[in-house]
């Protein structure tokens, strides 16, 4: 598919639109509310080096620092670096490992994870979108068995008219446990998660870019069957070189 049609922008718009509204400010009985700042450092490129003689050989690398609460104290850290391969100038395919560790109040959890992903772009004149597949296989200290889960992820972005180095970004991400676990994952819906802010590269030409949003997350909690919400500020920076 060389491009996407008319209809299926309108509808990918109307569905990003319709996911960041609806989960945001529909009013929930079972809800447990809190507060955040998210943090990211996110970066991809090409390998440039000459013992890697394929153009298509490409790094990964994302950093984040989370805090909620009241005091907005530090609760969870990641570290992914991956390795990928560009199968042509619209789809990629990826590797990698992430390291996660997380405080909770009386005790610390650290994840081993490894993840695989498929991220496929298309652009319909100004407006570009993005689609990315991923499946992660999570070791967690709390529990001996591996968890196995699927995120999807759309992605839309498009530049204000008038000032081409702002643009609109939306996105939504929703999560599937692909089994149970002894450490409390239950096979099924996850968490979602909705962005909605503005982004700003200072040129054309410059590496660089800030994304600054609301996000918010609703995580399905099984055992007292009340949600989790989290309304947070998230601030992203992008370097790809």
């Amino acid at each position: 598919m060389n491009s996407l049609s008319s209809n299926t922008i309108r509808f990918l718009f109307s569905l990003l639109l319709s996911l960041v509204y609806f989960p945001a400010f529909a009013p929930s009985v079972h809800a447990v509310q809190d507060a955040g700042i998210w943090t990211a450092y996110l970066s991809q490129g090409q390998f440039n080096r000459p013992e890697i003689p394929s153009d298509n050989a490409l790094w990964w690398l994302d950093a984040h620092w989370r805090y909620s609460g009241d005091d907005f104290v530090f609760t969870q850290g990641i570290i992914r670096p991956g390795i990928g391969y560009r199968l042509n100038d619209k789809n990629s395919i990826w590797a990698g490992y992430a390291w996660i560790g997380e405080r909770i109040p009386g005790f610390d959890i650290h994840e081993n994870r490894f993840w695989q992903q498929w991220v496929t772009t298309r652009q319909r004149g100004s407006a570009s979108f993005q689609f990315r597949s991923r499946l992660e296989q999570r070791f967690v200290s709390a529990g001996a068995q591996v968890g196995w889960r699927f995120r999807q992820l759309v992605r839309a972005q498009k530049p204000l008219e008038h000032h081409p180095d702002l643009l609109w970004v939306a996105w939504d991400e929703i999560f599937f446990h692909l089994r149970d676990t002894d450490w409390g994952a239950v096979t099924g819906y996850n968490q979602n998660r909705v962005f909605v802010g503005m982004g700003r590269k200072p040129n054309k030409r410059s590496p660089w870019r800030t994304e600054i949003g609301y996000l918010y997350q609703q995580i399905d909690i099984p055992e007292d069957g009340d949600d989790l919400q989290n309304h947070i500020l998230s601030i992203n920076f992008y370097f790809n070189p």
